[in-house]
Protein backbone atom coordinates (compact mmCIF):
# COMPACT_ATOMS: atom_id res chain seq x y z
CA UNK A 1 0.00 0.00 0.00
CA UNK A 2 1.50 3.51 -0.62
CA UNK A 3 2.30 5.14 1.90
CA UNK A 4 0.49 9.13 3.30
CA UNK A 5 3.42 10.94 2.36
CA UNK A 6 3.95 9.58 -1.58
CA UNK A 7 -0.06 9.52 -1.77
CA UNK A 8 -0.63 13.07 -0.61
CA UNK A 9 2.56 14.23 -2.45
CA UNK A 10 0.96 12.46 -6.00
CA UNK A 11 -2.63 14.34 -5.28
CA UNK A 12 -1.08 17.56 -4.18
CA UNK A 13 1.89 18.14 -6.44
CA UNK A 14 -0.91 18.61 -9.75
CA UNK A 15 -3.94 19.71 -7.77
CA UNK A 16 -5.62 20.85 -10.51
CA UNK A 17 -5.95 17.34 -12.68
CA UNK A 18 -6.50 15.60 -8.88
CA UNK A 19 -9.92 17.79 -8.63
CA UNK A 20 -10.24 17.18 -12.92
CA UNK A 21 -9.97 13.31 -12.26
CA UNK A 22 -12.30 12.91 -9.41
CA UNK A 23 -14.84 15.45 -11.83
CA UNK A 24 -14.54 12.90 -14.69
CA UNK A 25 -15.63 10.19 -12.29
CA UNK A 26 -18.96 9.05 -13.41
CA UNK A 27 -21.08 9.65 -10.21
CA UNK A 28 -19.45 13.26 -9.61
CA UNK A 29 -19.41 14.28 -12.98
CA UNK A 30 -23.78 13.13 -12.96
CA UNK A 31 -24.34 14.67 -9.48
CA UNK A 32 -22.41 17.73 -10.85
CA UNK A 33 -24.20 18.87 -14.23
CA UNK A 34 -27.14 18.25 -12.42
CA UNK A 35 -26.52 20.33 -9.86
CA UNK A 36 -25.51 23.14 -12.84
CA UNK A 37 -28.10 22.51 -14.28
CA UNK A 38 -30.89 23.05 -11.76
CA UNK A 39 -29.29 25.81 -9.33
CA UNK A 40 -30.18 28.46 -11.75
CA UNK A 41 -34.03 27.19 -10.93
CA UNK A 42 -33.38 28.05 -7.54
CA UNK A 43 -35.12 31.80 -5.84
CA UNK A 44 -35.84 30.83 -2.68
CA UNK A 45 -34.83 28.88 0.54
CA UNK A 46 -38.17 26.50 -0.07
CA UNK A 47 -36.57 25.89 -3.76
CA UNK A 48 -33.32 24.12 -2.66
CA UNK A 49 -34.69 22.67 0.51
CA UNK A 50 -36.99 21.18 -1.83
CA UNK A 51 -34.76 19.56 -4.04
CA UNK A 52 -33.17 16.92 -2.12
CA UNK A 53 -30.51 16.00 -4.99
CA UNK A 54 -29.55 19.58 -5.31
CA UNK A 55 -29.92 20.31 -1.45
CA UNK A 56 -27.22 17.00 -0.67
CA UNK A 57 -24.84 18.59 -3.35
CA UNK A 58 -24.56 21.82 -1.65
CA UNK A 59 -24.54 19.90 1.74
CA UNK A 60 -21.53 17.91 0.72
CA UNK A 61 -19.69 20.52 -0.94
CA UNK A 62 -19.70 22.58 2.67
CA UNK A 63 -18.66 19.49 4.72
CA UNK A 64 -22.08 19.30 6.14
CA UNK A 65 -23.25 15.89 4.60
CA UNK A 66 -23.66 14.57 7.82
CA UNK A 67 -26.32 17.46 8.65
CA UNK A 68 -28.39 16.80 5.49
CA UNK A 69 -31.00 15.26 7.13
CA UNK A 70 -31.75 18.51 10.06
CA UNK A 71 -33.66 20.34 7.13
CA UNK A 72 -35.43 22.51 9.92
CA UNK A 73 -31.97 23.64 11.27
CA UNK A 74 -30.17 24.40 8.13
CA UNK A 75 -33.78 26.63 6.80
CA UNK A 76 -32.77 28.85 10.02
CA UNK A 77 -29.16 29.29 8.76
CA UNK A 78 -30.51 30.24 5.40
CA UNK A 79 -32.73 32.67 6.45
CA UNK A 80 -31.13 34.00 9.06
CA UNK A 81 -28.28 34.30 6.28
CA UNK A 82 -24.43 35.63 7.62
CA UNK A 83 -24.68 39.26 7.58
CA UNK A 84 -25.41 39.95 11.08
CA UNK A 85 -23.31 39.31 13.98
CA UNK A 86 -26.59 37.55 15.51
CA UNK A 87 -27.43 35.46 13.16
CA UNK A 88 -28.00 32.19 13.93
CA UNK A 89 -24.97 31.25 11.30
CA UNK A 90 -22.79 33.51 12.77
CA UNK A 91 -23.98 32.05 16.52
CA UNK A 92 -22.54 28.64 15.83
CA UNK A 93 -19.17 27.79 16.45
CA UNK A 94 -18.67 26.14 13.29
CA UNK A 95 -17.55 28.81 10.32
CA UNK A 96 -18.81 25.77 7.89
CA UNK A 97 -22.23 27.00 7.93
CA UNK A 98 -20.98 30.87 7.96
CA UNK A 99 -19.52 29.96 4.76
CA UNK A 100 -23.00 27.87 3.85
CA UNK A 101 -25.04 31.15 4.42
CA UNK A 102 -22.76 33.54 2.37
CA UNK A 103 -22.97 31.25 -0.39
CA UNK A 104 -26.79 31.21 -0.83
CA UNK A 105 -27.42 33.97 0.82
CA UNK A 106 -31.83 34.41 -0.52
CA UNK A 107 -32.77 37.84 0.03
CA UNK A 108 -29.68 38.61 2.70
CA UNK A 109 -29.08 42.54 2.17
CA UNK A 110 -28.91 45.90 3.82
CA UNK A 111 -31.80 47.65 5.38
CA UNK A 112 -32.52 51.45 7.34
CA UNK A 113 -34.89 52.74 9.30
CA UNK A 114 -36.21 56.52 9.86
CA UNK A 115 -36.36 57.75 13.30
CA UNK A 116 -38.87 60.10 14.71
CA UNK A 117 -38.13 63.88 15.68
CA UNK A 118 -36.36 63.94 18.80
CA UNK A 119 -38.13 66.88 20.11
CA UNK A 120 -40.36 69.98 18.80
CA UNK A 121 -39.57 71.62 16.20
CA UNK A 122 -36.86 68.97 14.62
CA UNK A 123 -37.53 67.07 11.34
CA UNK A 124 -37.84 63.13 11.65
CA UNK A 125 -35.51 61.07 10.43
CA UNK A 126 -35.20 59.84 6.87
CA UNK A 127 -33.88 56.45 6.13
CA UNK A 128 -30.86 56.28 4.29
CA UNK A 129 -28.47 53.65 2.78
CA UNK A 130 -24.96 54.34 1.22
CA UNK A 131 -22.99 51.21 -0.36
CA UNK A 132 -20.14 49.88 1.57
CA UNK A 133 -17.91 50.10 -1.25
CA UNK A 134 -17.15 52.89 -3.56
CA UNK A 135 -18.07 52.53 -7.52
CA UNK A 136 -15.30 51.71 -9.85
CA UNK A 137 -14.16 53.80 -12.32
CA UNK A 138 -15.84 52.30 -15.07
CA UNK A 139 -18.00 49.25 -15.74
CA UNK A 140 -18.29 47.16 -18.43
CA UNK A 141 -22.06 45.84 -19.47
CA UNK A 142 -21.43 45.19 -22.97
CA UNK A 143 -21.32 41.64 -22.90
CA UNK A 144 -22.69 39.43 -20.10
CA UNK A 145 -22.68 41.40 -17.21
CA UNK A 146 -25.34 42.30 -15.14
CA UNK A 147 -26.17 44.09 -11.42
CA UNK A 148 -29.54 42.92 -9.96
CA UNK A 149 -30.91 43.96 -6.63
CA UNK A 150 -34.54 44.93 -4.99
CA UNK A 151 -35.08 48.34 -3.95
CA UNK A 152 -37.63 48.03 -1.19
CA UNK A 153 -39.80 50.65 0.69
CA UNK A 154 -42.09 50.43 4.06
CA UNK A 155 -44.11 53.74 3.64
CA UNK A 156 -46.58 53.07 6.41
CA UNK A 157 -47.69 50.47 9.12
CA UNK A 158 -49.36 48.46 6.07
CA UNK A 159 -48.06 49.43 2.70
CA UNK A 160 -44.88 47.75 1.49
CA UNK A 161 -43.64 48.98 -2.19
CA UNK A 162 -40.54 47.71 -3.84
CA UNK A 163 -38.80 47.85 -7.44
CA UNK A 164 -36.28 45.46 -8.68
CA UNK A 165 -33.29 46.92 -10.05
CA UNK A 166 -31.23 45.64 -13.31
CA UNK A 167 -28.61 47.05 -14.58
CA UNK A 168 -27.60 45.17 -18.03
CA UNK A 169 -26.85 45.81 -21.88
CA UNK A 170 -30.23 45.90 -22.51
CA UNK A 171 -31.57 48.24 -19.99
CA UNK A 172 -28.95 50.40 -19.99
CA UNK A 173 -29.03 50.89 -23.96
CA UNK A 174 -29.19 54.47 -25.16
CA UNK A 175 -28.96 55.32 -21.46
CA UNK A 176 -25.20 55.32 -21.42
CA UNK A 177 -22.38 56.48 -23.69
CA UNK A 178 -20.70 53.59 -24.31
CA UNK A 179 -21.46 50.11 -22.88
CA UNK A 180 -18.11 49.38 -22.36
CA UNK A 181 -17.14 51.95 -20.11
CA UNK A 182 -20.43 52.46 -17.87
CA UNK A 183 -19.36 55.62 -15.63
CA UNK A 184 -20.31 55.89 -11.66
CA UNK A 185 -22.33 59.25 -12.31
CA UNK A 186 -24.76 56.86 -15.39
CA UNK A 187 -25.61 54.22 -13.20
CA UNK A 188 -26.50 56.19 -10.53
CA UNK A 189 -28.79 58.14 -13.36
CA UNK A 190 -30.09 54.20 -14.63
CA UNK A 191 -30.41 53.48 -11.10
CA UNK A 192 -32.39 56.61 -10.70
CA UNK A 193 -34.78 56.26 -13.35
CA UNK A 194 -35.72 52.79 -12.83
CA UNK A 195 -36.91 53.77 -9.67
CA UNK A 196 -38.86 56.75 -11.23
CA UNK A 197 -40.70 54.37 -13.26
CA UNK A 198 -41.88 52.12 -10.47
CA UNK A 199 -44.36 52.76 -7.37
CA UNK A 200 -41.39 53.97 -5.60
CA UNK A 201 -41.43 57.33 -7.84
CA UNK A 202 -41.02 60.00 -5.29
CA UNK A 203 -41.42 57.88 -2.00
CA UNK A 204 -37.53 57.07 -2.68
CA UNK A 205 -34.17 58.76 -4.14
CA UNK A 206 -30.93 57.46 -5.36
CA UNK A 207 -27.81 59.21 -6.53
CA UNK A 208 -24.08 59.15 -6.60
CA UNK A 209 -22.73 60.45 -2.84
CA UNK A 210 -20.03 63.09 -2.48
CA UNK A 211 -17.83 60.15 -1.76
CA UNK A 212 -18.29 57.75 -5.05
CA UNK A 213 -21.12 55.48 -3.52
CA UNK A 214 -24.43 55.00 -4.49
CA UNK A 215 -26.83 56.11 -1.48
CA UNK A 216 -30.93 55.54 -1.52
CA UNK A 217 -33.20 57.86 0.70
CA UNK A 218 -36.57 57.89 1.69
CA UNK A 219 -37.88 60.96 0.70
CA UNK A 220 -41.81 62.69 1.04
CA UNK A 221 -44.65 62.20 -1.60
CA UNK A 222 -48.22 63.54 -1.67
CA UNK A 223 -50.86 60.95 -3.33
CA UNK A 224 -53.35 62.77 -5.10
CA UNK A 225 -55.20 59.25 -5.68
CA UNK A 226 -56.73 58.32 -8.85
CA UNK A 227 -58.26 61.68 -9.85
CA UNK A 228 -54.65 63.49 -9.88
CA UNK A 229 -55.85 66.39 -7.60
CA UNK A 230 -56.22 67.72 -4.43
CA UNK A 231 -59.28 66.38 -1.72
CA UNK A 232 -61.55 63.64 -2.93
CA UNK A 233 -62.28 60.35 -0.89
CA UNK A 234 -62.01 56.63 -1.78
CA UNK A 235 -59.88 56.13 -4.52
CA UNK A 236 -59.31 59.31 -5.08
CA UNK A 237 -58.12 60.44 -1.52
CA UNK A 238 -54.80 62.44 -0.74
CA UNK A 239 -52.34 60.19 0.82
CA UNK A 240 -49.41 62.00 2.55
CA UNK A 241 -46.24 59.82 2.82
CA UNK A 242 -43.54 60.95 5.43
CA UNK A 243 -39.94 61.07 5.10
CA UNK A 244 -39.13 59.83 8.02
CA UNK A 245 -40.07 58.72 10.72
CA UNK A 246 -40.06 54.78 12.59
CA UNK A 247 -42.74 53.63 10.19
CA UNK A 248 -40.10 54.57 7.58
CA UNK A 249 -37.91 51.77 6.14
CA UNK A 250 -35.40 51.38 3.40
CA UNK A 251 -34.11 47.72 2.26
CA UNK A 252 -31.45 46.79 -0.65
CA UNK A 253 -31.99 43.15 -0.84
CA UNK A 254 -30.42 40.66 -3.24
CA UNK A 255 -32.27 38.98 -5.74
CA UNK A 256 -31.45 35.90 -8.65
CA UNK A 257 -29.53 37.17 -12.19
CA UNK A 258 -31.47 37.73 -15.46
CA UNK A 259 -31.04 33.64 -17.22
CA UNK A 260 -26.70 33.79 -19.06
CA UNK A 261 -26.07 36.83 -16.73
CA UNK A 262 -22.60 37.27 -14.92
CA UNK A 263 -22.79 39.47 -11.37
CA UNK A 264 -21.10 43.19 -11.54
CA UNK A 265 -20.89 44.02 -7.46
CA UNK A 266 -21.89 47.81 -7.83
CA UNK A 267 -21.97 47.53 -4.22
CA UNK A 268 -25.16 46.78 -3.68
CA UNK A 269 -26.59 43.74 -4.73
CA UNK A 270 -25.32 40.50 -5.00
CA UNK A 271 -21.87 39.32 -6.72
CA UNK A 272 -22.86 35.64 -6.49
CA UNK A 273 -25.11 34.95 -8.87
CA UNK A 274 -26.58 31.56 -9.50
CA UNK A 275 -24.01 31.09 -12.18
CA UNK A 276 -20.87 32.20 -10.23
CA UNK A 277 -22.32 30.27 -6.78
CA UNK A 278 -22.75 27.12 -9.40
CA UNK A 279 -19.35 27.66 -10.27
CA UNK A 280 -17.92 28.42 -6.62
CA UNK A 281 -20.12 25.08 -4.87
CA UNK A 282 -19.29 22.15 -7.53
CA UNK A 283 -15.28 23.27 -6.77
CA UNK A 284 -15.90 22.73 -3.21
CA UNK A 285 -17.74 19.85 -3.98
CA UNK A 286 -14.82 18.46 -5.84
CA UNK A 287 -12.51 19.26 -3.18
CA UNK A 288 -14.82 17.57 -0.58
CA UNK A 289 -15.19 14.81 -2.80
CA UNK A 290 -11.36 14.23 -3.03
CA UNK A 291 -10.39 14.42 0.72
CA UNK A 292 -12.87 12.44 1.54
CA UNK A 293 -12.26 9.60 -1.19
CA UNK A 294 -8.12 10.11 0.04
CA UNK A 295 -9.51 9.31 3.69
CA UNK A 296 -11.31 5.79 2.39
CA UNK A 297 -7.83 4.90 1.78
CA UNK A 298 -5.90 6.84 4.40
CA UNK A 299 -7.05 8.77 7.03
CA UNK A 300 -3.40 10.43 7.41
CA UNK A 301 -3.77 11.89 3.45
CA UNK A 302 -7.27 13.48 3.87
CA UNK A 303 -5.68 15.23 7.14
CA UNK A 304 -3.40 16.31 5.14
CA UNK A 305 -5.54 17.89 1.87
CA UNK A 306 -7.61 19.01 4.59
CA UNK A 307 -5.12 20.98 6.85
CA UNK A 308 -3.52 22.12 2.30
CA UNK A 309 -7.03 24.25 2.23
CA UNK A 310 -7.49 25.63 5.66
CA UNK A 311 -4.23 26.26 6.26
CA UNK A 312 -3.78 29.82 4.71
CA UNK A 313 -6.63 30.88 6.08
CA UNK A 314 -5.56 30.21 10.25
CA UNK A 315 -5.17 33.43 12.11
CA UNK A 316 -4.27 32.28 15.10
CA UNK A 317 -3.77 28.75 17.30
CA UNK A 318 -7.00 29.21 18.32
CA UNK A 319 -8.26 28.61 14.74
CA UNK A 320 -6.69 25.24 15.13
CA UNK A 321 -7.77 23.97 18.64
CA UNK A 322 -11.12 24.67 16.92
CA UNK A 323 -11.48 21.96 14.47
CA UNK A 324 -10.50 18.73 15.72
CA UNK A 325 -8.48 17.43 12.16
CA UNK A 326 -6.56 20.47 11.85
CA UNK A 327 -5.87 19.82 16.08
CA UNK A 328 -4.83 16.07 14.76
CA UNK A 329 -2.54 17.54 12.46
CA UNK A 330 -0.80 20.05 14.75
CA UNK A 331 -0.86 17.29 17.57
CA UNK A 332 0.73 15.27 15.15
CA UNK A 333 3.73 17.68 14.17
CA UNK A 334 4.35 18.57 17.77
CA UNK A 335 4.00 15.84 19.54
CA UNK A 336 1.47 16.73 21.64
CA UNK A 337 -1.12 14.21 22.97
CA UNK A 338 -4.60 14.07 21.87
CA UNK A 339 -7.27 16.29 24.57
CA UNK A 340 -9.42 14.72 26.75
CA UNK A 341 -12.33 16.75 26.27
CA UNK A 342 -13.22 20.24 28.29
CA UNK A 343 -10.56 22.65 29.70
CA UNK A 344 -9.89 25.27 32.17
CA UNK A 345 -9.16 28.57 30.11
CA UNK A 346 -5.59 28.92 31.64
CA UNK A 347 -5.06 25.07 29.68
CA UNK A 348 -6.26 26.02 26.70
CA UNK A 349 -4.00 29.22 26.68
CA UNK A 350 -0.86 27.16 27.34
CA UNK A 351 -1.91 24.40 24.45
CA UNK A 352 -2.66 27.78 22.29
CA UNK A 353 1.10 29.27 22.91
CA UNK A 354 2.87 25.35 22.16
CA UNK A 355 1.07 25.27 18.79
CA UNK A 356 1.76 29.10 18.30
CA UNK A 357 5.67 28.38 19.31
CA UNK A 358 5.72 25.38 17.76
CA UNK A 359 3.66 26.43 14.01
CA UNK A 360 4.77 29.80 12.02
CA UNK A 361 0.89 30.17 11.66
CA UNK A 362 1.45 33.58 9.14
CA UNK A 363 4.05 31.33 7.34
CA UNK A 364 1.16 28.62 6.62
CA UNK A 365 0.25 31.16 3.67
CA UNK A 366 3.21 30.64 2.14
CA UNK A 367 2.22 27.64 -0.45
CA UNK A 368 6.11 26.35 -0.20
CA UNK A 369 6.05 26.77 3.38
CA UNK A 370 2.66 24.99 4.25
CA UNK A 371 3.99 21.74 1.41
CA UNK A 372 6.74 21.43 3.64
CA UNK A 373 4.79 21.36 6.75
CA UNK A 374 2.45 18.71 5.50
CA UNK A 375 5.25 16.50 3.92
CA UNK A 376 6.15 16.54 7.69
CA UNK A 377 2.90 15.51 9.34
CA UNK A 378 3.02 12.82 6.33
CA UNK A 379 6.17 11.20 7.31
CA UNK A 380 5.25 11.27 10.98
CA UNK A 381 1.98 9.95 10.21
CA UNK A 382 3.20 7.25 8.49
CA UNK A 383 5.78 6.25 11.43
CA UNK A 384 3.01 5.85 14.16
CA UNK A 385 0.62 4.91 12.03
CA UNK A 386 0.52 1.35 9.61
CA UNK A 387 -1.08 3.28 6.83
CA UNK A 388 -4.10 1.64 7.01
CA UNK A 389 -5.61 3.11 9.85
CA UNK A 390 -9.20 3.40 10.56
CA UNK A 391 -10.85 6.72 8.93
CA UNK A 392 -12.12 9.06 11.46
CA UNK A 393 -14.97 10.47 9.79
CA UNK A 394 -15.94 12.49 13.47
CA UNK A 395 -12.49 15.09 12.82
CA UNK A 396 -14.54 16.55 9.93
CA UNK A 397 -17.81 17.14 11.34
CA UNK A 398 -17.62 20.21 13.50
CA UNK A 399 -15.52 21.99 16.30
CA UNK A 400 -15.07 18.46 17.44
CA UNK A 401 -12.22 18.56 20.20
CA UNK A 402 -12.63 20.90 22.29
CA UNK A 403 -16.20 22.46 23.44
CA UNK A 404 -17.68 25.32 20.91
CA UNK A 405 -18.60 27.41 24.30
CA UNK A 406 -14.98 27.12 25.51
CA UNK A 407 -13.78 28.60 22.65
CA UNK A 408 -15.78 31.71 22.65
CA UNK A 409 -14.96 32.42 26.63
CA UNK A 410 -12.35 30.11 27.02
CA UNK A 411 -13.96 28.95 30.24
CA UNK A 412 -15.30 25.28 31.55
CA UNK A 413 -13.58 22.03 33.02
CA UNK A 414 -10.00 21.40 32.26
CA UNK A 415 -7.64 19.94 29.07
CA UNK A 416 -6.11 16.34 29.10
CA UNK A 417 -2.79 15.69 28.31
Amino acid sequence: MTDTLTSYRLIAKDLPASLARKAAEPTVARETAYYEAHIGQVKTVDDLLGDQRLYAYAMKAYGLEEMTYAKAFMRKVLEEGAASAASFANRLADDRYTAFAKAFSFGQGVSATGADAASFGERARAATLSAPKLLADAYDFSGRAEASFLVESRLDATTTQSVTIRLNAQTLAGRVQDLSKVTPSEIATAVAAQIEGSDLKGKVQAGLAADGSLFFETTALTDLGADGAYGGSGLNADTLVSAGGAIRTLAIRNVPLSADRIAVDVGFGTDLGPDTMALTVTQAYLRQSLESDAGDTDTGVRLALYFARKGPSLSSAYDILGDAALSQVANTVIGLPATNGAATSEALAKRAQLIADKIDIAGLRDPAKLDAFLRRFAAIWDAQNNTASAPVLALFTGAGGIDAELLLNRQTARIGA
